[in-house]
């Protein structure tokens, strides 16, 4: 069987949509990279919304910008390290609570955010675009999807059409 006839059967379709919203994102992600390097963006995509929030928020705590993006305390240090290696973050201790280590965008990193910024704005416009060429709101879509699952797990799913006919058996 060749790959193209494997990923076209039905029931393959469906059962491996997640892999799909990967393939999707692994490839917006690497057409997007092309477009940091062209407009002198010098972190990588997945440092953005990092990024993002240190410009928007001022200083925070790994665990501030985690809790605030809902992503990973370890992710988050990782893009922290990688900002920083980059020169577009500082660390520096609170003021008021000297245990307490904040980020700052060091002048690189404001310069750096102002480029996310205005690319943001035309990324916006972008997406607009392919929403239009897909006949739906592609942001919306995703945004009910995780909606659906945060209501009911994949696999309280399985266990709703599935599970359960096997225990009444």
């Amino acid at each position: 069987m060749k790959q193209r006839e494997f990923y076209d059967d039905p029931i393959i379709q469906k059962a491996y949509t997640a892999k799909k919203l990967l393939d999707l994102a692994f490839l917006i992600k690497a057409q997007v990279t092309e477009v940091y390097v062209h407009r002198g963006m010098i972190f990588p995509v997945s440092c953005s919304s990092t990024l993002l929030f240190l410009n928007k928020c001022g200083p925070a705590s790994v665990t501030e910008v985690a809790r605030a993006l809902q992503h990973p305390h370890q992710t988050v240090a990782q893009h922290l390290t990688t900002l920083s290696k980059l020169s577009i973050i500082d660390k520096q201790a609170d003021q008021t609570d000297r245990r307490r280590v904040e980020y700052v965008l060091t002048d690189l990193g404001a310069a750096q955010a102002k480029l996310l910024d205005e690319y943001n704005q035309d990324a916006a416009r972008v997406f607009e675009q392919l929403d239009q060429d897909i006949g739906t709101d592609l942001g919306s879509v995703l945004d009910t999807g995780i909606a659906a699952l945060k209501r009911q797990s994949m696999g309280d799913r399985f266990w709703d059409q599935f599970e359960a006919e096997t225990v009444q058996s």
